[in-house]
């Protein structure tokens, strides 16, 4: 090959420097030929120099423009460039200077950095917890899908307020109402941890909707990262909060159950001393002893509840039926406390099915303070009871008298 193609005698030591060049060099002339190129633009283009000079160029070379260029290697191998251009002269003829540099890597690293950012966001998209990121001002900078899902099914479905680029400590500072006390302190905690006074912050609310009841965890934490921030979420604690006040309820009915079964088998022991002709509390369950009469006391357990449940929301309602009718009755066929306790739990049942959660709610608030009231109604008149076997003529009492 004739020398004076790729080198011409003019500048021979600058082309030597160019020669050395990391970067890929490359000079194209006019009809797009290959007119000069360095052995780093000849490995980029996995190709030898040989074989590329005087052959065109073969990809699009416009002057002042930076790009990208994917390349593939005779072997298969490929590799990417950034390729500049600018304008210059060759051995006297306009020509145009192509800089190549290998961001391989670089392109690597970046895709990479966008496939993690894509599979974090993916896991946090999956989660249920609405979530929120804030910078140091409170501006909400970013948001997963939960948070937007919510906001849009409560009022917000354009994300006004909620959503990227809105202030969340302004919407903390204008909350009202029954809200503004929860404003307040939601606000003083994010500060705090904003300012490392505490490592986290966490608030029980309400956030009832017009068919359900409610209750979220507020929880901040601080974004670890370059810059100062904070990472809000809300989680959904309503069933955990009803599982609570079960168990809670279960506890208290078990312990009132305890009690009221120690008083009737005392009013059963003192019964049973007073005179054979008396007859015991009868054993067994009501259910299995007496099926009619426990139907009977359901359905007149269920009017009760009902009847509780109208007078909670209209309080002038005028209620018909008397717990202490119900318990006398279930005395009259010798109940006992797990009896009420069945009949309760049956009748909670069969009025929750199908009902709305706020009124199966409803059900089990009253149904608690009504179980209480009808235990009570059972054990005055057991005590009654006893007290008029005692005060027979005959009995222990009524020979002291």
């Amino acid at each position: 090959m004739d020398d004076s193609l790729r080198y011409p005698t003019d500048d021979f030591q600058l082309r030597e420097i160019v020669a050395a060049n990391a970067d890929g060099i490359i000079v194209v002339d006019s009809d797009g030929l290959v007119r000069f190129l360095n052995p780093a633009a000849a490995e980029i283009l996995g190709r030898r120099v040989d074989d590329l000079i005087g052959q065109i160029f073969g990809f699009p070379v416009l002057r002042g423009e930076r790009a990208e260029i994917d390349l593939l290697h005779p072997d298969g191998a490929s590799q990417v460039a950034e390729m500049r251009v600018v304008d210059t002269e060759w051995d006297g003829t306009p020509a145009q200077l192509i800089s190549l540099r290998d961001i391989t890597e670089h392109r690597r690293a970046q895709q990479a950095l966008r496939d993690a950012e894509a599979f974090n966001w993916a896991i946090l998209n999956s989660l249920t917890v609405h979530l929120a990121v804030l910078d140091a001002n409170g501006m909400i900078i970013a948001v997963n899908e939960s948070w937007c899902d919510f906001a849009r099914a409560n009022g917000d479905p354009e994300l006004r307020y909620t959503g990227v680029g809105v202030n969340y400590f302004t919407v903390c500072q204008h909350a009202m109402g029954l809200d503004s006390e929860e404003g307040t302190i939601t606000l003083d905690g994010m500060r705090a941890v904003l300012e490392g006074r505490l490592a986290s912050f966490e608030l029980e609310y309400p956030c009832h909707a017009p068919h359900e009841e409610r209750w979220f965890v507020l929880r901040v934490v601080p974004l670890r990262g370059t810059r100062p921030g904070l990472v809000v979420s809300h989680t959904n604690v309503t069933e955990h909060r009803r599982l609570s006040e079960a168990a809670a309820e279960a506890r208290m009915l078990r312990a009132r159950l305890s009690e009221f079964e120690r008083e009737l088998r005392d009013v059963d022991v003192r019964s049973r001393e007073r005179s054979q002709n008396k007859r015991p509390l009868a054993g067994g369950v009501l259910r299995q002893r007496l099926p009619d009469v426990f139907r009977h006391a359901l359905t007149f357990y269920k009017q009760l509840l009902e009847e509780s449940l109208r007078h909670r929301a209209q309080p002038d309602y005028a209620i018909e039926q008397d717990p202490r009718e119900l318990g006398e009755y279930l005395g009259n066929h010798d109940a006992t406390a797990r009896d009420v306790i069945e009949v309760h739990l049956a009748s909670v049942r069969a009025a929750s099915a199908n009902a709305p959660q706020v009124k199966q709610q409803a059900y089990l608030e009253e149904g608690r303070l009504l179980v209480l009231e009808l235990m009570g109604h059972l054990a005055s008149y057991y005590r009654a009871r006893l007290m008029t076997l005692l005060n027979e003529p005959g009995s222990p009492v009524s020979e002291q008298r």
